[in-house]
């Protein structure tokens, strides 16, 4: 119980850290960027959890590459990273194929297709799927993983981690008003309002889709004992999600649009199944392979 209070308090630690480097990260890149605060906010708090994740290592004398999921050969990490992307890339494509058969998805006949804007279209999403696997996966597969799981055990870290890791997901900042005088203490000020959908069951479907992916990819962690086919997991999910907005679109006018959930226009009950699918598929494989070793 003291290992798992320690792990919330530094969750909650790490929210309330960006909250407050929000500003100076707005000071530091207004000039260039001028975004809305909010998502400096965001970007604050990604910084603030792989810093307070350090520190969680710290405290249990772990911090080191490897204990943030890195194994010390290159070739096997980036073979396994592959795998992995190709394995989310299934993954997501056949929740896609499935919403469209369904007609819940449908293709968006104005998008135009020319040998650039395809090109551009690629290369964002997979920059954008391979920066977003690296960052969280480092924070909840890496770090977070390896202390919990130091101090608990397989099924405590893998629970734990993918109930904050679908929480996380909820945490939404809304814009501020123009005229808004901005300071240290704005982030603060705006998070009680951030938690606001926590009280609706609507969420249900997309955090549950959330929480299952997490307890999939702590499953790979738990196999593999690095990230590298997590954040490939989670990078060919991403892409194939962007490629899949630019696409199609949600029609909203079918039979199966329960489906999907109404804060997201893919993840819901649909991709809820296909996931956990995969993920005792997967359970099923580590426990023969278990099984087949304890043999041996």
């Amino acid at each position: 119980m003291r290992a798992i209070i320690i792990f919330c308090f530094f969750v909650v630690l790490a929210f309330f850290v960006g909250a407050v480097l929000a500003y100076p990260l707005k000071l530091l890149l207004d000039p260039a960027l001028e975004l809305a605060f909010r998502k400096y906010l965001t970007y604050a708090t990604l910084l603030s959890g792989l810093l307070i994740s350090g520190i969680y290592l710290h405290m249990y004398n772990s911090l080191s590459l490897k204990a943030f999921g890195y194994s010390k050969n290159p070739r096997v990490f980036l073979n396994n990273l592959l795998n992995g992307f190709v394995f989310g890339l299934t993954i997501m494509l056949i929740i896609e194929i499935l919403l469209f058969l369904l007609g819940v998805h449908e293709l968006d006949a104005n998008r135009s297709i020319s040998i650039q804007s395809l090109s551009l279209l690629f290369i964002k999403a997979i920059m954008a799927g391979l920066l977003i696997g690296l960052i969280e996966e480092s924070i909840f597969r890496g770090a977070l993983f390896s202390g919990l799981y130091k101090q608990t055990g397989a099924v405590i870290t893998v629970f734990f981690s993918s109930l904050v890791y679908a929480t996380v997901h909820f945490i939404r900042y809304r814009d501020l008003p123009p005229e808004t005088d901005i300071n240290w203490l704005t982030g603060i000020s705006m998070m009680p309002e951030a938690f606001r959908r926590f009280h609706e069951w609507s969420i249900t479907d997309y955090f549950l889709t959330l929480f299952i992916f997490g307890v999939l990819l702590g499953l790979l962690r738990l196999k593999h004992r690095n990230i590298a086919a997590c954040i490939g997991v989670h990078a060919g999910i991403v892409m194939l999600i962007k490629i899949g907005d630019y696409f199609t679109n949600r029609t909203h006018n079918s039979n199966y649009d329960y489906l999907v959930s109404k804060y997201n226009s893919t993840f819901g009950w649909m991709s809820f199944t296909v996931i956990l699918m995969f993920t005792i598929f997967y359970f099923a494989k580590l426990q023969s392979i278990k099984h087949v070793e304890s043999k041996n």
